[in-house]
């Protein structure tokens, strides 16, 4: 089997008897560097591609690499970045309203969008990456949503969550309005995974919850937010493409509204925020089936603070806890950061293969 095989058969929930691994979002650029043999700085792109396919991994669901930021942050620069809403205009939550006032109608947006060019877009960068990983490597991509994060991005968060108290009808509309872009997105993705032949899966998520749960309380969200992302979902849900959705935080709170929009797989879980990994992998999709796992070696705790051996044994347990067949993919909560010790990501790899392989019967 290939790679990419390998990837494709796990996130089908076959009996595959090789690990499906993540690239893990890597921002460690000195690991990558160690992999690739070459500098990192001198040639991003290219070292990245070279990282993935030594590393181990056949799963790359997001493409996503350091940038000149990371770089100005490895060495040692003191960045400033206060309060860049202002400077977008954002000063008082009636700078929200104004700006979701002047937002256009649904039928201007559906004007301005052709699904037969997106289509064709998505579908051919995925394919040009897959022809630069080679055959091992499986790539999938996001998709549309109803945009929560973008909000607070844009507005600052006490101008986001002001407006959402004081005028949830416009806060409700502005989530109607990004449902609407993202359904025509996933549209689009549907047409492509059929006229393209690609993996029937999508990979992405919203930052909705803190350590301490959402921040904004579950019934605003179930009144203004998660029925528009739902609606917006439903164009992959119907085509049969499966949606993994990432966990940030303690999504205890929301976690069935999570399973309610037809999402087959999660990834994340940061179980020093109270979320048990061993209860993800009890979980069932909408359709009864055990819920697919990615997971679960944490990027807080035991990757930079661990020892390799930690690591090993954080890997041996995501696969003992998650279980053969039902879609597990090996891999880190979140982002690997450059303070995790070389060791370490290499136990996480190195460990994920023999071991994975031991497990499954490979």
């Amino acid at each position: 089997m290939t790679g990419r095989d390998i990837a494709l058969g796990t996130l089908h929930r076959e009996a595959v008897p090789f690990p499906c691994i993540n690239y893990c979002w890597m921002t460690h650029t000195r690991y990558m560097s160690h992999v690739a043999g070459r500098e990192y700085w001198d040639d991003p792109e290219g070292v990245f591609i070279a990282y993935v396919r030594r590393s181990g991994a056949n799963l790359v669901p997001q493409w996503y690499y350091p940038d000149e930021g990371h770089r100005r942050l490895e060495a040692g620069e003191v960045m400033h970045a206060i309060d860049p809403h202002v400077r977008r205009g954002f000063r008082e939550p009636e700078d929200v309203l104004r700006y979701i006032e002047r937002l256009p109608s649904d039928e201007a947006v559906e004007r301005e969008f052709n699904v037969e060019v997106v289509a064709e877009a998505y579908g051919g960068n995925i394919r040009q990456r897959m022809e630069q990983l080679g055959p091992d490597v499986l790539v999938i991509d996001g998709f549309g949503q109803a945009d929560f994060m973008g909000g607070y991005s844009q507005w600052g968060y006490e101008n986001y969550l002001a407006a959402s108290a004081l005028w949830p009808e416009a806060m409700h509309h502005y989530y109607h309005h990004t449902a609407v872009q993202g359904r025509l997105m996933n549209h689009a993705i549907a047409l492509a995974c059929e006229r393209y032949g690609l993996a029937p899966f999508v990979y992405g998520g919203q930052d909705i919850c803190t350590a301490k749960g959402p921040i904004m309380s579950p019934a605003a969200l179930r009144e203004i937010y998660f029925p528009e992302l739902k609606w917006c979902l439903e164009p992959l849900v119907e085509a049969g493409i499966g949606i993994v959705w990432h966990c940030d935080g303690d999504i205890r709170p929301i976690l069935g509204d999570i399973l309610d929009l037809g999402v087959i797989g999660l990834q994340g879980f940061e179980e020093e925020h109270g979320v048990d990994y061993g209860e993800m992998a009890r979980l069932r999709d909408a359709k009864g089936r055990p819920i697919a796992i990615w997971g679960c070696v944490s990027v807080t705790s035991t990757l930079p603070h661990g020892t390799a051996d930690d690591v090993r044994r954080a890997v041996e347990r995501s696969f003992t806890i998650a279980g053969p067949g039902r879609g597990f993919v090996l891999s880190s909560t979140s982002s690997v950061m450059p303070e995790v010790p070389l060791e370490n990501v290499d136990a996480l790899f190195t460990h994920g293969r023999q071991f994975g392989r031991e497990y499954l019967g490979g």
